[in-house]
């Protein structure tokens, strides 16, 4: 490092730079001011660079990019010119094609530059992972002993789901720099993305000894503990990251899961607002420009414009929480009920409401001044505790006849049974939670279905549903796959089953909205919605949960659904079964 003091005798920008990237924070004023007198007094516009450097240092972004338009001219010259340009530029909202210009002219100019290689690949990491990837290579290429850049290699490749490839790249990064908190915290995603809850809470816990007051590090070991069913644990991690930063909107997101998981639900309703400042929730966009509905008290009465309710997350969400339109109802609030195609004729049909049923984004939302309220804030809103969750039951009903084309007929045995296996594939670390394999099941149903105990009803839609075609050559079994268009389809063939068995999905939440006997099957580390350890839930009095005794132990719970399945027949099937094949044979 250079002695600081005799900064005023250097008289060439590029041994002055040297100040300004390693000098202290409160120096910066000062080199800055220097360097603006040195590009007045020499009209040398390389000047512009350390000046630029050190705005980017104090973060005035908009300034250092309008000093380094002043030495444009050096563009298609000087590579460092560029590379202090493409890190300002970065880091401006709108200006990322800019910064991509300017590491591509470095590039150009000195193509064996590591550090400009690292700077693209960050640039790109969001946008572009793979390519990002790519430019991470080309820098270790150049630099293989840069901490930093394994780090963001791993980073990269997380954001792909390669874990095990993201694990190994932070490990070294980890070998360069063992005290550095984020490799290991980063390391331990990874590990979390892989499933290996255990070793990830190991090394979110170094990354804590290595600096208590690293918020990631809390709110990821708090997250992994959530996970690992151990929610006690968990809430004090999450306390301690909103103690860190009371503003960790990650930290609250979390808390308030647990909370709800608890039952505390008055803490974990009002906590659970924060998940619109969540990068989950970031291209979230409100269907008006209206007023946002955050208590009772801003509701619109009678007269009014009404209120514009929206179904903010996935299906199953709408279809638990749309019962609350029926209070909103009873206060007198005038609404419309804002919901996705998949669930608009349900919603029409299926609820009393069919005129305030809105399909979404069919409006121009810049135009629109009525207020608005989340679906699921209405829990907070009407003070929601497990004792008081409305259950009014069936709240979804038919208002016409089921169609032609949906009816079924009555099972010889008395019981025709819906079956969900698998969740939606396009959420990975969800599919691969929640899905039981249909092997597991089906070799026992099968038994069920051949002594005509039983009518199975396949519900499950998409590519998951071929894994029954071995099974289709018993003709008491029905798919459904490719004949139900929506929900509302869905609803109907539900509505005359006379159970439903099904893994956590939307179709769950349906049988559970008709009034339909359930029985739900959850992996261990369940949704919070299902509470912990129970095997009932106060949103759904005809469900009963089957849980795995231990992750991804789905051989347990299907033990226990064939059990239960014996004891509503009270008969030995097995025994059932040799006599009928016995008798078949002679």
């Amino acid at each position: 490092m250079p002695i600081l003091s005799e900064y005023r005798q250097v008289k060439d920008w590029a041994s002055f730079l040297e100040y300004v990237v390693t000098g202290p924070l409160e120096r910066l004023q000062e080199f800055e001011e220097h360097a603006r007198q040195q590009l007045a007094v020499s009209g040398d516009h390389g000047w512009v660079i350390p000046i630029g450097f050190s705005l980017w240092r104090v973060e005035k972004y908009v300034d250092a990019l309008d000093i380094l338009e002043v030495g444009n001219s050096l563009s298609n010259s000087n590579s460092q010119y560029n590379v202090v340009k493409g890190m300002v530029a970065r880091r401006i909202p709108g200006k990322e094609s800019v910064a991509k210009r300017a590491y591509c002219h470095a590039l150009k100019l000195e193509p064996m530059r590591a550090d400009v290689y690292y700077n693209l690949a960050n640039l790109l990491r969001t946008d572009n992972p793979s390519i990002s990837e790519k430019a991470y290579l080309l820098s270790l290429k150049l630099d293989p002993n840069a901490h930093l850049t394994w780090h963001n290699l791993g980073l990269a490749l997380n954001e792909q789901d390669k874990h095990v490839e993201a694990l190994r790249a932070f490990r070294k990064g980890i070998v360069l720099n063992p005290e550095y908190p984020d490799g290991w915290c980063n390391a331990g995603l990874a590990l979390f993305g892989m499933d290996d809850y255990a070793t990830a809470i190991r090394y979110f816990h170094y990354t804590i000894n290595l600096d208590d007051k690293n918020e990631a590090g809390h709110v990821n070991l708090g997250y992994a503990l959530m996970n690992e069913n151990r929610p006690l644990e968990a809430l004090e991690c999450l306390k301690r990251g909103v103690q860190i930063s009371s503003g960790s909107v990650n930290a609250i997101w979390n808390l308030s899961l647990i909370h709800l998981m608890l039952g505390n639900y008055k803490e974990g309703w009002d906590l659970y607002e924060a998940r619109f400042k969540t990068e989950q929730f970031k291209s979230t966009v409100y269907p008006t420009t209206g007023t946002k509905i955050e208590k009772m008290s801003q509701l619109p009465s009678k007269g009014e414009p009404p209120v514009v309710v929206w179904s903010e997350q996935g299906m199953g969400d709408a279809i638990q929480f749309c019962r609350y339109l029926y209070l909103l109802e009873e206060k007198g609030v005038p609404f419309v009920f804002s919901t996705r195609e998949m669930l608009f004729s349900l919603m029409k049909d299926w609820l009393p409401y069919s005129q305030r049923v809105l399909l979404e984004k069919t409006w121009d939302r810049n135009e629109d001044k009525r207020p608005h309220l989340a679906l699921m804030s209405l829990p907070r809103i009407f003070d929601t505790d497990v004792h008081t969750v409305p259950n009014a039951y069936p709240y979804l009903t038919a208002s016409n006849e089921t169609p032609s084309e949906f009816l079924i007929d009555k099972a010889p045995g008395g019981v025709n049974v819906g079956l969900v296996w698998a969740s939606n594939p396009d959420n990975k670390a969800m599919y691969r939670h929640k899905t039981i394999p249909l092997d597991l099941l089906f070799s026992d149903l099968e038994e069920l279905i051949a002594l005509d105990l039983i009518q199975l009803h396949s519900l499950q839609v998409g590519k998951d549903a071929e894994q029954l075609d071995k099974y289709k050559k018993h003709c008491g079994l029905h798919d459904w796959n490719g004949r139900l268009n929506d929900f509302s389809d869905t609803a109907y063939v539900i509505s005359q089953l006379d159970l439903v068995i099904s893994v956590d999905t939307a179709v769950a939440h349906l049988s559970g909205a008709l009034g339909k006997p359930t029985w739900l099957l959850l992996p261990a580390n369940a949704d919070f919605r299902w509470l912990l350890d129970c095997s009932d839930s106060p949103w759904y009095p005809t469900m009963r949960i089957f849980r795995q005794p231990g992750r991804g132990d789905w051989q347990s719970v299907a033990n226990e659904i064939i059990e239960q399945l014996k004891i509503v027949f009270s008969l030995d099937t097995s025994a059932l079964a040799s006599s009928k094949f016995s008798r078949s044979n002679t």
